[in-house]
């Protein structure tokens, strides 16, 4: 059987296909029946899923009315390799779809992540952020910065002395999320286990902060340059919309741009990226860039995971640091189990364990905060 890459089936659907990838499907759905029965599956399951596609962003208000006083349905689809299933032929895909299921009486109750951080001053200072509060933070007797809520306030801040040039560092933990408006405007929203290092005050000829961990960026306007210094490489902008995934220990970092433009400049290596084109970084230090669906990106700072073609890895790295727990594989070979689907973060992390397991594929053993991916 001729092996085919899942990403190109689906793309076809779509009609987003180049010539020669025109011809590779052509030849694989002419190469068997199965091969042709399964595509037309395939087809037919994109073809109702997008007619009923939500916008993430957009319509959340709406799915949420929508679904109030009930629990949502959700689908996780997944796709396994025959590498992974069989051998090093072909592929295979499977698809599930499931009604809501309620949680097993032994399943793990833990809670998904809130509103959290800790800013650490240039003294040294630590000053533990909490939700829900409405209340000037005190940085020193001639500095004080607003919260409101989730979001820290430097937008107009005085700063006097040498306070201009201080730096400070937010830092959200695992199973944490937290948001801030820097001095000139830019709304940064950080994920669970990001660190964010900035001035009290821009000045000068740039604006610059430091990043670890994802973060979306809404940039002010503005003549002066923002720069966004990660390890290795730099994300410069004017104004514009645009998220960030740059973890420590994974493989790639992630540049998605969402509206207006960004240079990336990898020693001196320059690529620029226009609204819906996604930069990638490998840990090899390979960069390339690619057309992607900007709302799989960034749906994470409204609140859901969403993942199309996703390596179980990746899925449960993402989730792990947002229920922040501790991940053990006992067969390395499960990692490269294919995930599908969207699911709100703010719920209990069983629910999410639930949808994965009736998959039959793998199954979770929790002890604690510890839990090992079971092969079946």
């Amino acid at each position: 059987m001729q092996k085919i890459d899942w990403s190109i089936l689906r793309r076809s659907v779509n009609g987003d296909l180049t010539e020669k990838e025109k011809q590779e499907v052509e030849a694989w759905r002419n190469e068997s029946g199965e091969n042709e029965r399964y595509y037309q599956k395939m087809k037919n399951f994109f073809t109702q899923e997008k007619s009923k596609e939500v916008d993430v962003r957009k319509n959340l208000k709406k799915f949420e009315q929508r679904t109030y006083g009930k629990q949502r349905k959700v689908f996780i689809g997944l796709c396994k390799y025959v590498a992974v299933f069989i051998c090093l032929v072909g592929t295979i895909v499977l698809w599930q779809k499931f009604d809501t299921v309620q949680p097993e009486v032994n399943s793990l109750a833990l809670a998904p992540g809130k509103d959290q951080a800790v800013l650490y001053t240039g003294s040294g200072k630590a000053i533990v952020l909490e939700s829900r509060l409405r209340t000037n933070i005190v940085i020193s007797d001639s500095l004080f910065v607003q919260q409101d809520s989730n979001v820290l306030n430097y937008e107009g801040i005085e700063a006097k002395g040498k306070m201009v040039d201080e730096f400070h560092l937010m830092r959200v933990p695992r199973g944490g999320e937290f948001s801030m408006k820097l001095s000139d405007g830019t709304m940064v929203h950080l994920n669970a286990e990001t660190d964010l290092r900035y001035p009290v005050r821009f000045s000068g000829e740039e604006r610059r902060v430091v990043l670890s961990g994802e973060a979306f960026f809404d940039v002010a306007k503005s003549g002066t340059p923002f720069i966004v210094e990660l390890n290795g490489f730099e994300v410069k902008v004017l104004g514009t919309r645009f998220n960030i995934n740059a973890y420590e220990g994974e493989s790639r970092f992630e540049t998605t741009l969402e509206r207006g433009s960004v240079e990336i400049n990898v020693k001196g290596k320059m690529l620029l990226l226009e609204p819906g084109e996604q930069a990638v970084l490998t840990n090899t230090g390979e960069l390339s860039k690619q057309k992607v669906d900007v709302s799989l990106y960034t749906a994470w700072k409204d609140g859901y995971f969403v993942f199309e073609d996703e390596r179980l890895e990746d899925v449960m790295n993402t989730v792990a640091r947002w229920y922040d727990v501790n991940l053990f594989y006992q067969n390395p070979g499960v990692k490269e189990i294919r995930i599908n689907g969207n699911i709100s973060r703010y719920k209990d992390f069983s629910v999410l364990l639930e949808k994965i397991e009736k998959l039959d594929i793998v199954h979770f053993d929790i002890k604690g905060n510890n839990i090992t991916v079971i092969d079946k």
